[in-house]
């Protein structure tokens, strides 16, 4: 999956992890992002696209974050799974029915018009995006 990319990564989350962030997810999380927490529970590295820089967080981090709730007042419909280091945060959003894309915002503009971004149609492409070692 990151075989020849720029990553930096830790190792895979436990199986206790993974199935506390599905319990906390209010959306059935794509098995290729579940593939990925298997073999890499977070990490960062560059994009070939805007935000240009990509975080992933740990398992048990984004399922913190569900729970506490932080970003379903002003950005709801989307399950934010990392950040760019640099204000965006990086999540998966639900907002079309039987779809989950992956979208950066701004978190400091409520504007959802503004501040909502597409960085890739799905997990797997976002993958995709990650810088390869040769570059």
């Amino acid at each position: 999956m990151l075989d020849g990319k720029d990553w930096q990564g830790t190792g895979g989350a436990s199986e206790q992890a993974i199935k506390n962030l599905i319990a906390s997810a209010p959306i059935l999380l794509p098995e290729s992002y579940l593939s990925f927490l298997s073999h890499c529970n977070g990490g960062q590295g560059p994009l070939n696209s805007q935000p240009m820089w990509l975080c992933l967080y740990p398992a048990e981090e984004v399922a913190e974050i569900e729970r506490d709730g932080t970003f379903h007042e002003y950005f709801p419909c989307n399950f934010v799974i990392g950040g760019s280091c640099g204000g965006d945060a990086i999540a998966l959003n639900v907002s079309n029915i039987g779809t989950v894309q992956v979208v950066r915002f701004d978190m400091t503009n409520i504007d959802l018009e503004e501040s909502v971004q597409p960085v890739a149609p799905s997990f797997e492409e976002l993958i995709a995006l990650i810088g390869n070692l040769e570059n």
